[in-house]
C-alpha cells in the first residue's frame, strides 16, 4: 500500500517533510555525535582527568562545572592538540561543553554534565548506557550476519570495558528498581534492614548485588551464576568491600543450588536473567519451581525483566531501551510481554503476582 505524502502522526498532527528531516538528519546526527564524543572522552582519559580535577578543587562544595583549556588537556594527557581541539569543538556543539568567559580561551562542562556524564558515583550518572551504545558500533558485522536465515548466533566477544559498562548499566536499572520497591513495600524492607536473607540468582559480575548490599547492610546475601569470569569478579568485589562475613558467591546453576542448600530467603532477585535462559518451557518451569523452594513462606521473588510488547501492539512511551534489548539479543533471547509472562507464572506454584510500573521502570512481585 502506498500512502499519500501528507501524513499525520498518532496524535493526529500533520507531519511535514521539514519535521522528518529535522528528526532523521539533525537530531539523529547530534545524538550520534554526542555518544561519539562522550565515548572518545572516556577512552582518551579526558573525562577521568576532569573528574580528578574536580576532586582536587573541592571536597565539600558541590561541583557545578569544571573549567579547563585545550592546551591543559593536551599536555597533561599527552594528546595531539589539534584532535583535542576538534573533540572540544564538537563537544561544544553537542552541548557537552560551553565556553567559560572567566578566563582566556577556556571551556567548562555544561550544566549537569558533571553529574550525568563524568562522576560515576552520582545516582544520576548515565554514562554506562551511553558507553554501552558507543561500544556496540564495532559489532555491526556480527549483527549483519545474524540477519541471514542460515546465519550463526552472534558471538559478541566483548572487551572487559564493554562488559562492565553493560553490567553497570543493568545495575543502574537495579538501583531504580530498588528505590521503587522500597517505596512500595516499606514494612517488608524494614524487616530486611533489621536482618534478612537475599538471594541474587544470576548475579553476574555483582554490580546489582552491590547496590542491594550497600542499602541493606545487616542482610545476608548469596549470589549465584554460571559464568566463572563473572563470579571471579563478584568475589573480588566482595573482598574489596570487606563483605565476606555476610555475602557468599557461588558458581552454580539455580536448580543445583536449590538441591544443595537448606537455606530459605526473604527476597530473591532475578534481574534480567529469565530471557537468556534455555527456551525450553520445562526448563524454565523447573527454575521457577526451584526458586519457589528457596523462598520463605512470606518471601518475595522480584523479577526484573524487559516486558516487550508485540511489534504491532499499540504504541507505548519509553520503549527505547527495551526494544534495543530485543534487537541485540534477537537470535538467542526469548522475551515475554505482560500477557505471556502472566500465563507463564500461572503454570507454576506461585499464586500472587503483581506488576509494578513507574515511568520506564517495571518489575514483577511474585509471592507464594
Amino acid at each position: 500500500m502506498v500512502k499519500a505524502i501528507s501524513e499525520k502522526d498518532q496524535d493526529n498532527v500533520e507531519v511535514s517533510m521539514k519535521d522528518q528531516m529535522k528528526k532523521f538528519l539533525i537530531k539523529s546526527l547530534y545524538g550520534f555525535l554526542t555518544v561519539l564524543m562522550f565515548g572518545l572522552g572516556r577512552r582518551t582519559g579526558i573525562l577521568d582527568y576532569l573528574q580528578e580535577k574536580a576532586k582536587k578543587q573541592s571536597n565539600t562544595e558541590k561541583i557545578s562545572s569544571i573549567t579547563f583549556t585545550i592546551e591543559e588537556i593536551s599536555e597533561n594527557l599527552n594528546l595531539e592538540r589539534n584532535y583535542v581541539d576538534a573533540w572540544a569543538h564538537t563537544a561544544l556543539e553537542c552541548g557537552i561543553l560551553e565556553i567559560d568567559d572567566s578566563c582566556e580561551r577556556c571551556l567548562r562542562t555544561a550544566p549537569y554534565v558533571y553529574e550525568l556524564l563524568i562522576n560515576r558515583n552520582q545516582p544520576a550518572y548515565i554514562g554506562d548506557p551511553l558507553g554501552a551504545f558507543y561500544y556496540l558500533a564495532p559489532y555491526q558485522d556480527l549483527i549483519l550476519k545474524a540477519f541471514k536465515k542460515d546465519g550463526a548466533i552472534p558471538n559478541f566477544e566483548f572487551t572487559d570495558e564493554v562488559i562492565h559498562d553493560i553490567n553497570r548499566m543493568s545495575a543502574r536499572f537495579g538501583t531504580l528498581i530498588e528505590n521503587i520497591f522500597a517505596n512500595n513495600f516499606k514494612d517488608f524492607c524494614e524487616k530486611l534492614h533489621n536482618q534478612g536473607a537475599i538471594l541474587a540468582a544470576g548475579c553476574g559480575y555483582g554490580y546489582n548485588l552491590q547496590v542491594w548490599a550497600k542499602k541493606y547492610d545487616k542482610t545476608h546475601f548469596v549470589g549465584i551464576d554460571i559464568d566463572p569470569t563473572a563470579i571471579s569478579f563478584a568475589k573480588k568485589m566482595v573482598e574489596e568491600n570487606n563483605w565476606n562475613e555476610r555475602i557468599e558467591v557461588f558458581e552454580i546453576q539455580i536448580n543445583d543450588y536449590a538441591k544443595d542448600t537448606g537455606k530459605k530467603f526473604d527476597l530473591i532477585l532475578l534481574n534480567q536473567v529469565l530471557h537468556e535462559m534455555d527456551h525450553d518451557i520445562n526448563f524454565r518451569l523447573s527454575i521457577f519451581n526451584s526458586l519457589y523452594s528457596l523462598l520463605k513462606e512470606d518471601g518475595i521473588l522480584l523479577v526484573g525483566e524487559s516486558m516487550i510488547p508485540d511489534t504491532f501492539a499499540s504504541s507505548q512511551k519509553l520503549l527505547l531501551f527495551d526494544v534495543l534489548h530485543k534487537f541485540l539479543e534477537a537470535r538467542f533471547a526469548n522475551f515475554y510481554n505482560e500477557k505471556t509472562f502472566r500465563e507463564f507464572v500461572a503454570s507454576i506454584p506461585f499464586r500472587n503476582t503483581e506488576f509494578i510500573k513507574e515511568g520506564g521502570i517495571s518489575f514483577w512481585i511474585i509471592r507464594k
